[in-house]
């Protein structure tokens, strides 16, 4: 197997992106969506996430045919070059059905060790593009972030997802946690959006847990190469997707102490 070059995935990850973006923003706030459950009322999925996830997957079949996919709606298929192409066509789609603007198209490049090599998110609503590749730093409309300097927990501003069903009943101890030493906290629906916003300096921190790889990939990425420090409330996990799926994302300064609050919400010490 050849060494493969994150820049010239981020090029593939780009133009995918940008190719599921058109399809999405062209069905958002219309009346015309078919709209259905997966697996219960707060699992949406519709006409949309279906052809931009397909618009997305024709422009990774077509630069790199023989990579894998893992796409959220189309499932797995293998591939031979020990590339793995994560896919999320919207993530947020409660927000998109419900005319909210916090959703994103993620589209991540992974290795066969888990390592995210490139990754791009794309904010249709909001007309912005967060990208980054291994070794190349994080870059949002052409331009390359500041790295994350945040180290004040009393001023940083959290973004939270709740997480699974079973993680839920926890949401009381997290705000408990949280709220008597930070800014303030927000819940924006989109885990994607919120680690490009993190990343961007849009929020300071996010605690996002109960994800699977194509809500994340590409966004773990983004703080990465911003600067910032990715992982679980275990450990950090630099450059790859946390294998519990619960992502705490932060500048460096401020990954541990908010570790140290969230840990006893979940029963740890």
């Amino acid at each position: 197997m050849s060494e493969i070059d994150p820049r010239a995935l981020l090029d593939v990850a780009r133009a995918a992106a940008a190719a599921g973006a058109v399809v999405a923003a062209g069905w958002w706030r219309t009346d015309a969506l078919e709209i259905g459950e997966k697996v219960g009322p707060d699992d949406l999925v519709s006409q949309a996430d279906t052809e931009t996830e397909d618009a997305v997957l024709a422009v990774l079949r077509r630069e790199r045919p023989d990579d894998g996919l893992l796409g959220e709606e189309s499932g797995v298929v293998e591939g031979s070059t020990g590339i793995r192409w994560v896919v999320d066509p919207i993530d947020g789609t409660t927000n998109y059905l419900y005319g909210r603007p916090d959703w994103a198209v993620s589209v991540a490049a992974m290795d066969v060790s888990g390592r995210v090599l490139a990754g791009v998110v794309t904010e249709p609503a909001l007309g912005r593009v967060t990208e980054a590749c291994a070794g190349g730093g994080t870059w949002a409309d052409g331009v390359r972030v500041a790295p994350l300097q945040q180290d004040d927990l009393v001023r940083a501003l959290v973004e939270l997802n709740l997480g699974r069903p079973d993680q839920k009943q926890h949401a009381g101890a997290v705000l408990d946690a949280l709220v008597p030493h930070v800014r303030d906290v927000r819940r924006g629906g989109s885990a994607a959006s919120a680690l490009a916003q993190v990343a961007t300096g849009r929020c300071d921190a996010a605690w996002v847990p109960g994800l699977q790889p194509w809500d994340c990939a590409a966004g773990v990425l983004l703080v990465a190469e911003a600067g910032g420090t990715v992982g679980d409330l275990g450990f950090p996990t630099p450059g790859a997707v946390p294998p519990t799926g619960d992502v705490l994302a932060a500048p460096a300064a401020l990954w541990e102490p908010l570790r140290a609050l969230l840990l006893p919400a979940y029963g740890g010490s």
